[in-house]
């Protein structure tokens, strides 16, 4: 007799995830899809520490990086509906001694990235907040407030900074107690990597000199938490998932409120108050990625979430692939067709040699006349550059001037793997190729410089 699948089990979700771990080379992962309030997957997948060989389990710790930027953002949203905050409020009415010029930023303005302010991250992180703020008043705005999307840091920074002033409170306190509650003891905000924290993963990053993961040291400091200090497990994020679309947290007004799009003076890009806005308008999705590594991502039409949360990717991250993949196989009205097929071709030239996968690349291809495969030739392309398969990368990026001939990305590419290999004649006719095709490709014009000094 067969053994039943448990109800917390989807095998296409299940096949897909496994052959996407094997594929990156993900160390570790834990996953989750909700839809209509029941979990339709959740598993644990591979190790959460390679060099003794744990498994990821129910207590593993991922850091989530800027997928904590949503929680920060629920926060303000709770001050706001008790009447603490307005999202028009002055951010001098609440951080003390800024420059004139920063006087009249608004909280929407942080939240949306539209401050025009200088990322602290560039200058020295040791000085006092004071210090540093004098010191980045040096630089002069990036643009009048509101008038495009420019992410930033310092735009947490402040808002953790906010919070603190109004609640009498630590940041991560006041999170703890309002948001996670009875959970709250398995929760921590560090964005240190080398803080030694049980059962906290590391994030791992491949270093192909040594062809091994090495563990990542990165310390982003106590002004960083805000936006990318979440340390949590899958169980408890799901729980705060809940919450969220149960309206315990905020309420339905509310949460539409976080996730509408701000309207920039130049109309940049859609993006929400810190909730990222995601895909075609029919399949949309509101949510945020973190160092590559994490995901939460909500259709609220279809009342599906995804949670993504692992512990590194040996080749470029590839979140936003899995969101739109796993979407469609959770839900037959959400499937994109296109970007599937464009994953499926990534997949087969990574887990298959060259020439079998170009045979099914074809295959495909035939079968789908309608559908570009230009994603899916340039993600390869720079799969086999990055690994310094230089000759498997020229012929992908061949292929997709030959079958994109009017993509300046796509001679772009090609330049640049050609670049690499020090075939700077044929770098150089290609960038001038993508340049006649976009005068206003900045990076063919700086490499075409770089190689005119070379020459």
């Amino acid at each position: 007799m067969a053994t039943k699948k448990p109800k917390q089990f989807n095998k296409k979700i299940d096949d897909y995830v496994s052959t996407l771990i094997k594929a990156d080379e993900i160390p570790g992962l834990a996953i989750a899809v909700i839809q209509n309030g029941e979990i339709i997957h959740r598993k644990n997948y591979g190790l959460a520490n390679l060099a003794h060989s744990i498994p990821v389990t129910d207590s593993t710790l991922f850091r989530v990086y800027s997928t904590s930027k949503i929680v920060t953002s629920v926060a303000i949203f709770q001050l706001i509906e008790i009447g603490k905050l307005t999202l028009d409020d002055p951010i001098s009415k609440y951080i003390d001694n800024l420059p004139q010029l920063w006087k009249d930023i608004e909280i929407e303005h942080l939240l949306t990235h539209s401050s025009g302010l200088p990322d602290y991250k560039n200058f020295d992180s040791e000085s006092s907040n004071q210090l540093l703020i004098s010191k980045m008043a040096k630089e002069p705005l990036h643009f009048k407030k509101g008038y495009r999307h420019e992410y930033n840091q310092t735009n947490f920074w402040f808002l953790k900074l906010i919070i603190e002033k109004v609640t009498s409170q630590k940041f991560e306190n006041f999170i703890k107690e309002n948001q996670f509650n009875e959970d709250s003891h398995q929760v921590i905000y560090a964005s240190n990597s080398l803080v030694v924290i049980p059962n906290r993963v590391s994030k791992y990053q491949f270093n192909k000199e040594y062809n091994a993961y090495e563990t990542s040291t990165f310390n982003a400091g106590s002004r960083s938490i805000a936006g990318n200090g979440l340390n949590i497990n899958l169980n408890t994020l799901l729980k705060w998932n809940n919450k969220l679309d149960q309206n315990q947290l905020v309420n339905q007004e509310t949460k539409r409120q976080m996730m509408t799009p701000y309207v920039f003076n130049n109309h940049n890009i859609p993006f929400g108050y810190s909730w990222g806005i995601y895909g075609p308008e029919d399949k949309q999705y509101f949510g945020f990625a973190g160092g590559g590594v994490s995901a939460l991502m909500k259709f609220m039409d279809k009342d599906l979430t995804i949670i993504i949360l692992s512990n590194g990717f040996r080749n470029s991250p590839v979140i936003g692939n899995a969101i739109t993949y796993i979407s469609g196989l959770s839900d037959t009205t959400l499937i994109r067709k296109d970007r599937m097929l464009n994953e499926d071709i990534r997949l087969a030239f990574m887990l298959n040699n060259y020439n079998d996968a170009l045979k099914i690349y074809k295959q495909k291809k035939s079968e789908n006349k309608k559908i570009s495969f230009e994603r899916a030739l340039n993600e390869t392309g720079y799969y086999y550059l990055s690994n310094n398969q230089l000759d498997n990368a020229i012929s992908i990026f061949r292929l997709l001037t030959e079958e994109h001939s009017n993509s300046s990305n796509a001679f772009d590419s090609l330049a640049e793997a050609y670049f690499v290999k020090k075939q700077y004649d044929l770098a150089k006719q290609n960038y001038k190729k993508s340049l006649d095709l976009n005068p206003e490709n900045d990076n063919a014009k700086i490499m075409l410089t770089e190689i005119e000094k070379l020459n």
